[in-house]
């Protein structure tokens, strides 16, 4: 892994943190009254939309804008937004020409402040698609702040809720169940409570999803089944979609393949036939769900390129939870089928995206900030400077462990081998690549005899318990100075140093004579032949010289090198 990359994001980070502190500071010292200004007032429109390249609805809603003279933003906001809401239903990233037309609208400065929220609820949800999280962040700030202005109660709830998903999008589960915990809701009585309840619920429920909290998660997906009962049409079908789409994560977690696939038969003819999407993310739940089914059950079904494609169509700036889990199940699939070329490669990909989406994001988390330094938005309420910083830094803190953590595990999974839980080749090539400087070591290389007949006779089944009780045998030794791998189909490896080679013949004859003494349920005795070397210059290729001997000579035995008799020919 790469612990330089690593380096330079915690150095990101400890700049991000210094800058929050020196801003706290610059605003204390520094209270001038100054006009409020709206960063919507001063905001760049996206100049990147290709025109030429729209497609034929897209087209359409843009014409559709375009007809709406500027002077009626402020008694048509509501029309244009919901000219909008079809451009849900589209996949490309590209060419957000919704988010485009509300940024235009909420620059305009013909908006009342009611009519700003509207739009900026609005936008929070088709911006979402952008993967943009400071731009997410600014928006749900803005929403939040201007709410509380306006003491709508409903808004405030609605943009803590956007704001716990994206907690939820960077990984911070825990700190997303609390703001939505926190929320009291359920005595209110405004009107669109009951949709306000159910988002509430399917964030609850998705979060303790991710946390493996099946009982939680089925809690709060039940408490929506009544509230649905009096909707209809494209947001039933929505909400039904959602919903079968978690149950089928939460049955998976609980290994109830029935239960899981009967929730994905719900759901896959109602997302086919939706016609109006209320939520961004459908489509991409629906792919993670479907491929961790299969992955799980139905191995033959499961499309790797369908993963590669959408890690790659993200360009490694969508939700970072969901791709956290595009990238776990490529690393169970090629950890299953023994690809260490492609788990290698896509350890690699891993880097990238962690020095891609955190260090770029980080950088301008502080570019926002130094800018905001000299916004007169921030400086009317320093309360809400103080909120807004801390908010940023906790996102970024959250992204920094949530790299480190993965930065670790990689590095142990990669070097593990799924069946025995020991060593892999990719450990033990790294591992004897360390020790070539040290001469202070000895190896024993040895494979099972005639494995192809044990897995032949009785099974590949019966085959992998042989591996897997070896490996638990060798764990038995397994210490700082003694190293076990499985470096092959049926072939293992030992490292063992700072130990004279008494001992480490010692130890390879306990090897041999505790597999030859296992009790299978066949009637069968499984034995090993192996080849033992001091460390010389190519150690392998001495060690692999007397396996060769051992299987040649009798099997089950291990052919030693001797200090006083030299190499054996």
């Amino acid at each position: 892994m790469k612990i330089k990359s690593y380096n330079i994001f915690a150095t990101f980070s400890a700049v991000l943190i210094i800058i929050s502190f020196i801003s706290f500071l610059v605003i204390k010292e520094n209270r001038l009254q100054k006009k409020e200004n709206s960063f919507f007032k001063k905001i760049i429109i996206n100049n990147s939309i290709d025109f030429n390249k729209l497609t034929p609805l897209e087209k359409d809603v843009w014409d559709k804008f375009q007809e709406i003279p500027k002077s009626e933003y402020n008694t048509r906001y509501e029309e244009i937004a919901e000219n909008n809401r079809v451009l849900l239903k589209i996949s490309s990233n590209n060419n957000n020409i919704g988010a485009y037309i509300l940024k235009i609208v909420l620059s305009s400065g013909e908006l009342s402040p009611k009519a700003r929220l509207f739009i900026l609820n609005k936008l929070r949800v088709l911006d979402a698609s952008s993967g943009n999280i400071v731009d997410s962040i600014k928006i749900t700030i803005e929403s939040l702040n201007l709410a509380e202005e306006l003491n709508s109660e409903s808004d405030i709830i609605k943009a803590k809720i956007a704001l716990s998903s994206i907690f939820n999008s960077l990984g911070g589960h825990q700190s997303s169940i609390k703001i939505l915990q926190d929320i009291d809701i359920e005595n209110k009585n405004f009107p669109g409570v009951s949709r306000v309840k159910i988002s509430l619920y399917l964030y609850l429920a998705e979060n303790y999803g991710f946390l493996n909290n099946t009982t939680e998660g089925f809690k709060y997906l039940n408490k929506i089944t009544p509230l649905i009962t009096n909707e209809c049409g494209e947001y039933k079908k929505n909400i039904l979609i959602l919903k079968n789409l978690l149950e089928a994560r939460l049955y998976i977690i609980l290994d109830n393949q029935e239960a899981a696939l009967n929730s994905l038969n719900i759901a896959n003819p109602l997302l086919d036939s939706l016609e109006k999407a209320f939520f961004t993310d459908l489509r991409n739940l629906h792919l993670l769900t479907t491929e961790s089914y299969y992955l799980k059950y139905e191995p033959e079904k499961f499309s790797s390129n369908k993963l590669k494609a959408f890690i790659e169509g993200t360009n490694y700036y969508g939700d970072i939870t969901f791709l956290k889990i595009a990238f776990n199940l490529l690393f169970q699939y090629y950890d299953k089928t023994q690809n260490f070329k492609e788990y290698t490669k896509l350890t690699r990909s891993y880097d990238s995206f962690l020095d891609e989406v955190n260090l770029a994001n980080n950088k301008v988390f502080t570019m926002y900030l130094i800018e905001n330094l000299e916004n007169e938005y921030f400086i009317k309420e320093n309360e809400k400077l103080y909120r807004n910083i801390t908010l940023l830094t906790l996102f970024m803190l959250l992204i920094l462990g949530f790299s480190y953590r993965r930065m670790i595990y990689l590095d142990k999974k990669a070097k593990i081998d799924t069946l025995t839980t020991i060593g892999n080749r990719l450990a033990f090539k790294e591992d004897i690549e360390q020790l070539k400087s040290n001469n202070n070591y000895s190896m024993l290389l040895f494979d099972i005899d005639n494995f192809k007949k044990i897995n032949d006779t009785y099974g590949h089944e019966f085959g992998d318990e042989v591996l897997s009780t070896i490996g638990k045998i060798l764990k038995t030794i397994e210490n700082r100075e003694i190293s076990i791998y499985r470096i092959g189909g049926e072939e293992f490896a030992i490292l063992f140093t700072h130990f004279n080679e008494n001992f480490a013949m010692e130890s390879c004859e306990y090897i041999r004579k505790s597999v030859e003494n296992i009790h299978w349920k066949f009637p069968i005795t499984v034995t090993i032949s192996g080849g033992f070397s001091k460390a010389v210059k190519n150690t392998y290729a001495e060690c692999d010289k007397r396996l060769y001997k051992a299987k040649n000579s009798g099997k089950n035995m291990i052919i030693y090198q001797y200090i006083n008799e030299g190499d054996i020919k």
